[in-house]
C-alpha cells in the first residue's frame, strides 16, 4: 500500500512539474502578444503590400514593436493598419518600409522613427512615407534599357572605325604618320650634336629640379597626401560592397526581390517546357539548328568557327590596356595640375591614348572690340580694345593617336580641349622618356610643354620638365610631380587580391 502511494506521489509531482513548464513557456512565448493587448494605431499607405499579411510583426532597429492589425483598400492604395506598443513613440517624420525575412521569408514592416523633434503621431495617425521594395518587372525592365544602351554604343563604335572606308581612313593616317617619322628620323641624324646638348641639358636640368624639390617639399608632401587619402577612399568603397554582399546573402535588396516573386517559378516551368520541345525538335532534325547538326558538314562549319573565335581570342591577348595618374605641381602658382590617362594598344607599335587632365588655370581666351564714333559729322574715330577672358573649365580631355617606331613615338589628336601633336622618345631601355606636346595651335603662340619621366620601382614614375615655355602672357613655369600605372596584368592581380564574401544568394 504504502509502495503505491510513492509512486502517486511520484506522478504527482512529475504532472506539477509539467503544468509549471507548460505555463512558463506559454507566458514566454506569448509575453509580446500580451503586452500588445494595450496598443495605439497608425497608418500607412503603399502602392503595393504583396506577401504582407495581417499579424505580420511591425519592427523598429530589429525589435518587435507591434503587429500588422489590418490590410485594407483606400483610394486605389494599399492602408495597412499597424498596432504599436505604448511605450514606443513613432513621430511625424518616420517611414514605414516592406522588408523580407529571409531570401524566401516572411514579410513585415520596419518602422524608421523618425526625428525626435517631431511631434508623436497619436492613435490614427498617419506615417509620412510607406517605402516597399522595387518590383522584379522595373529591374528587368532597367537591365532591358541597359543592354539596348550597349548595343547602341557598339554600332556607333563599328559605324565609325568599320568599313572599308573607315579601314582606308585609317591607313592613310598612318602611311602619313610614317612618313612624319623617317622626316623625324633624318633630323634626328643631322642633329646629333643637338641632342647631345639636350642631354647635357637634362643633367642640368635634373640639378634645378632637386633644387626646386628641396624648396618646394610642402608641395611633394601634398601629392603624398592625396595618394593616401585614394587609398582610404578605395579602402570605403570595399567596405560598402561587403555590405551589398551581406545584404544580398540575409535576403534583402533586389537579389531577394528577384528570387521570391512567385511570377518566378510560373517562368521557369514554362522555360522548362520550351527546352523540352526543343530538344524534340532537334533529335527529329527540324528547324535551321536541327537541320545543321543531322548535316555531314557541320563539323567543318564548327570547325572554321572555332578557328575564328581563336583568331579573335589572338587578337584580344594581345590587346593591352594601361591606367596611368599624375599630380605635377606648377611651381609659378603653386597649384597641383592632375592627369588620368587611358592608353589602348592593340599592337606593338600603335595605340590610343584617352586623358582627363585637371588644369586649375582653366582656359584664358583674348577678343578683340573695335568700335567706331563720328561727332557732329565729322571725321569717324576708331577705338581698339583687347579683353582676356579666363574661363574656368578646369576639366580638360586628350584623344590621341600613336604610332611607335623602335624608341621613337608620334602622337596626334586633341590635347588638353585642342588640336596639336606630341613626341616621345625613350631612353636608358625605357627606364627614362622624353616628350614634348604641343598644342592650342589657335593661339598667338603654342603651347608647348617638354619634360622627362624618370620610372622605378615598376609602378612609379619621377616626371619633370618646363610648362608653356613659348608664352606672352608670363604663364611658363616649372613643374615636377609623381607617377604611377597599372597595366593589365597589374590589374588582373588587384581584382584576384581583393576578397569576395562567400554565401549563398
Amino acid at each position: 500500500m504504502a509502495k503505491t502511494a510513492s509512486v502517486e506521489i511520484k506522478v504527482g509531482i512529475f504532472v506539477l512539474i509539467a503544468i509549471v513548464l507548460l505555463g512558463y513557456l506559454t507566458t514566454v512565448l506569448t509575453r509580446d502578444r500580451i503586452i500588445t493587448r494595450d496598443t495605439y494605431e497608425i497608418h500607412a499607405y503603399f502602392d503595393n503590400v504583396t506577401g504582407l499579411r495581417t499579424n505580420s510583426p511591425v519592427e523598429i532597429a530589429g525589435i518587435d514593436v507591434g503587429t500588422v492589425k489590418d490590410i485594407t483598400l483606400h483610394e486605389n492604395r494599399a492602408r495597412v493598419t499597424m498596432a504599436i506598443r505604448p511605450d514606443i513613440d513613432v513621430h511625424a517624420d518616420s517611414q514605414a518600409t516592406i522588408r523580407t525575412r529571409g531570401v524566401l521569408g516572411d514579410k513585415f514592416v520596419e518602422v524608421n522613427p523618425g526625428s525626435a523633434t517631431e511631434p508623436t503621431l497619436e492613435d490614427g495617425g498617419v506615417v509620412s512615407r510607406g517605402v516597399q521594395p522595387t518590383d522584379l518587372d522595373q529591374v528587368m525592365a532597367r537591365i532591358g534599357d541597359i543592354a539596348d544602351d550597349i548595343s547602341e554604343v557598339s554600332r556607333s563604335v563599328s559605324n565609325v572605325f568599320g568599313g572599308p572606308e573607315g579601314e582606308q581612313d585609317m591607313r592613310e593616317f598612318f602611311d602619313n604618320l610614317r612618313e612624319a617619322a623617317v622626316h623625324m628620323n633624318q633630323i634626328v641624324q643631322t642633329n646629333a650634336r643637338g641632342i647631345e646638348k639636350i642631354v647635357a641639358n637634362l643633367q642640368d636640368f635634373s640639378g634645378d629640379l632637386k633644387t626646386i624639390s628641396e624648396t618646394n617639399k610642402e608641395g611633394i608632401t601634398h601629392i603624398v597626401d592625396n595618394f593616401s587619402q585614394a587609398s582610404s577612399q578605395l579602402n570605403v568603397s570595399l567596405e560598402q560592397l561587403g555590405e551589398i554582399m551581406d545584404t544580398a546573402q540575409h535576403g534583402e535588396g533586389p537579389v531577394a526581390t528577384l528570387l521570391e516573386d512567385r511570377q518566378m517559378s510560373e517562368d521557369m516551368r514554362r522555360t522548362a517546357a520550351s527546352l523540352e520541345s526543343l530538344t524534340r525538335k532537334l533529335d527529329e532534325g527540324e528547324g535551321t539548328l536541327g537541320k545543321l547538326i543531322s548535316e555531314d558538314d557541320t563539323g567543318r562549319k564548327i570547325d572554321d568557327a572555332l578557328d575564328g573565335i581563336n583568331e579573335f581570342l589572338d587578337r584580344y591577348d594581345r590587346f593591352q590596356t594601361v591606367v596611368d595618374f599624375r599630380s605635377e605641381y606648377m611651381a609659378s602658382t603653386g597649384d597641383m595640375k592632375s592627369y588620368l590617362d587611358l592608353t589602348l594598344q592593340p599592337a606593338e607599335d600603335r595605340f590610343y591614348m584617352l586623358s582627363l587632365i585637371d588644369d586649375p588655370k582653366g582656359r584664358t581666351r583674348t577678343t578683340e572690340t573695335v568700335e567706331r564714333e563720328r561727332v557732329d559729322g565729322g571725321q569717324w574715330t576708331v577705338t581698339e580694345t583687347e579683353e582676356e577672358k579666363t574661363y574656368k573649365d578646369r576639366l580638360k580631355f586628350s584623344a590621341q593617336l600613336a604610332k611607335r617606331w623602335n624608341d621613337f613615338i608620334l602622337r596626334g589628336g586633341l590635347i588638353e580641349s585642342t588640336g596639336g601633336f606630341g613626341m616621345d622618345y625613350f631612353l636608358w631601355d625605357e627606364r627614362i622618356k622624353l616628350y614634348t606636346d604641343v598644342f592650342d595651335l589657335g593661339a598667338d603662340r603654342p603651347h608647348v610643354k617638354s619634360g622627362a619621366n624618370l620610372y622605378f620601382l615598376d609602378n612609379f614614375y619621377l616626371t619633370a620638365g618646363f610648362d608653356d615655355y613659348l608664352s606672352k602672357h608670363g604663364d611658363s613655369s616649372f613643374f615636377g610631380g609623381l607617377g604611377f600605372y597599372f597595366t593589365d596584368e597589374d590589374l588582373k592581380y588587384l581584382m584576384s587580391s581583393v576578397p569576395v564574401p562567400d554565401g549563398n544568394f
